[in-house]
């Protein structure tokens, strides 16, 4: 072995246990004795112990200063047992939660709570204008001067209808001919008797170039359209002078020119507007009989009857066949029956209204003052007035609009959060109660069996239950009454009731609802009923990410 290892070290001999010794004590110590005694023998005890725990672990025994060390390793582990356990927990802890928020994070929530929407009855009325049609006088293609919307003067031409079979050559002659007569009065070297105003035109033309002079580098060019009208009117008022001038030179192109209108006068209408107004392609039939002076004799059953026609400026068209439209007054009318109860306070000629006018693309608020107001028992006939937008509805004969600040409160939730779940009905009189629980006896062969029902609704007659929750299905039957005058009566009515998920705790509850009015995204729901929806319920904001029984948090 090698020097100084245990097995070299000499054996510790087990201390010499001394016995006692019966001495009698001094006189001060004679009542301690007994104490003496059993001081003494724990400590020969104690003595045994140690020489005995030496003698078999005595070459394990490590250095004191080891056993500092492995003293401190073993707290150092006991310490580190309770945070191996705590930081467990708490990464499973935090794993739950991210687990619930990743689930939940789909299903929204919401508090109900009173508000208003706007829930405007929508209305039917029928358009009155001062308007004019003018017909077509002769087969053939119609030219239009005007555009849809434009103002037409009193007088000006609106359309030309042509025979082009005929036209076309007699106008490609006249152009011909209107060049040479040009040509020839330019060459002219004696005095026109027109040349101060040939010379004036000439001048607004050159006065009217130097003024855009400049502009082309601006980045609108709608300059450009403006100065070439200007140009080209005062060009075509000096070609005027020059082609109807009386010219001994000219007399054979200007007879040849005076025929060939003549023929073409004969192979085309033009068509003039009797009254100044405004250009409408369409037409429906009924611009006699719908005018404001008739508005008093419209009927209900004329409203929503006419159609509308529009009119092609592509498309030959047949003697008799409508060309345009006139509408001459910018003042329209709205003949519309409205029920008694939305008409009340109102005073014809003092009452004015908000109406939202509405067509395929947009709504339009117009300012309306009623006309008139014809009671009836049930509904009122309004004529309402108005001169705003007229331009957007000249094609329309019947128009829907609502009035302005029609509005509902109650309790407010979001469509999305309303869903239709059919309810099984059972009968009043079939229900019975036992050891506290509400319920029916369930007729099962020749036996009866208690089951409980937890209703979502009631009415005077009858309960509804869900049956997914009741365990009863349609079909089943149970007892009404009891004794021997008890009748067996079938469940087979599933009714839809409207309602919502109430979250107000962890698990989602159907609710019924009792929807008072709708827009196209909230609905107001009647407070306080029997449905049990309350103010402050939390609720599922969209009833299609949840089912009953769901957990919500």
């Amino acid at each position: 072995m090698k020097k100084g290892s245990s097995g070299n070290r000499k054996k510790r001999r087990p201390p010499r246990l001394e016995a006692p010794v019966n001495r009698y004590p001094t006189r001060d110590n004679v009542y301690n004795l007994q104490r003496e005694r059993q001081r003494r023998q724990a400590q020969a005890e104690r003595q045994a112990r140690e020489w005995q725990q030496a003698q078999m672990g005595y070459a394990q025994t490590p250095h004191p200063a080891k056993r500092k060390k492995h003293r401190q390793r073993r707290r150092g582990s006991h310490m580190m047992m309770p945070l191996l356990v705590f930081a467990i927990i708490a990464l499973y802890l935090v794993g739950q939660i991210g687990s619930l928020a990743i689930k939940g994070s789909d299903i929204d929530v919401e508090t109900v709570a009173y508000g208003t929407i706007d829930t405007p009855e929508v209305y039917t009325g029928l358009i009155l204008r001062e308007e004019y049609v003018v017909d077509s006088t002769r087969d053939g293609q119609p030219y239009y001067q005007y555009s849809q919307g434009d103002y037409v003067p009193k007088g000006a031409v609106v359309c030309t209808v042509k025979d082009t079979d005929s036209t076309d050559a007699l106008e490609s002659k006249l152009n011909q001919i209107d060049k040479d007569i040009l040509k020839s009065q330019k060459a002219r070297t004696d005095l026109s008797a027109f040349s101060e105003d040939i010379s004036r035109l000439e001048d607004n033309v050159s006065r009217t170039v130097d003024a855009y002079a400049g502009r082309s580098m601006r980045s609108s060019l709608s300059y450009m359209y403006t100065l070439k009208s200007q140009v080209t009117s005062f060009m075509d008022q000096r070609n005027e002078i020059w082609l109807t001038e009386n010219v001994d030179s000219l007399s054979q192109l200007t007879e040849e020119r005076n025929v060939y209108e003549q023929q073409l006068a004969q192979n085309q209408s033009a068509l003039t507007a009797s009254e100044a107004g405004v250009l409408c392609l369409s037409y429906d039939g009924m611009e006699k009989k719908l005018t404001p002076d008739k508005a008093e004799q419209v009927t209900e059953k004329q409203i929503g009857d006419a159609k509308t026609q529009y009119i092609s400026k592509a498309k030959s068209v047949a003697k008799g066949d409508p060309l345009f439209k006139i509408i001459t007054d910018n003042k329209w009318y709205v003949v519309a029956y409205l029920p008694n109860n939305a008409v009340a306070g109102w005073e014809a000629g003092k009452t004015s209204r908000t109406l939202n006018m509405m067509t395929e693309e947009e709504t339009y608020k117009i300012s309306a003052d009623v006309e008139s107001l014809t009671a009836g028992d049930k509904q009122t006939k309004v004529v309402f007035s108005s001169y705003e937008h007229m331009e957007d509805f000249m094609e329309s004969r019947t128009i829907s609009f609502s009035l302005e600040g029609t509005v509902t409160e109650g309790l407010k939730i979001p469509n999305d959060a309303i869903v239709e779940k059919s309810l099984l009905k059972i009968p009043r009189s079939c229900l019975t109660e036992s050891m506290g629980n509400t319920g029916v006896l369930l007729v099962k062969g020749s036996s009866t069996k208690f089951t409980d029902i937890t209703a979502v609704t009631s009415d005077e007659d009858a309960v509804y239950i869900e049956l997914e929750d009741s365990g009863l299905k349609t079909g089943d039957v149970v007892l009404q009454g009891t004794g021997e005058d008890a009748a067996q009566v079938t469940l087979s009515e599933l009714l839809p009731h409207a309602g919502v998920y109430v979250a107000n705790s962890s698990i989602a509850k159907f609710v019924v609802i009792d929807v008072v009015e709708q827009n196209q995204e909230y609905a107001i729901v009647q407070a306080g009923s029997t449905t049990g929806l309350q103010p402050y319920d939390t609720i599922v904001s969209d009833a299609k990410n949840i089912k009953e029984g769901d957990s919500v948090f």
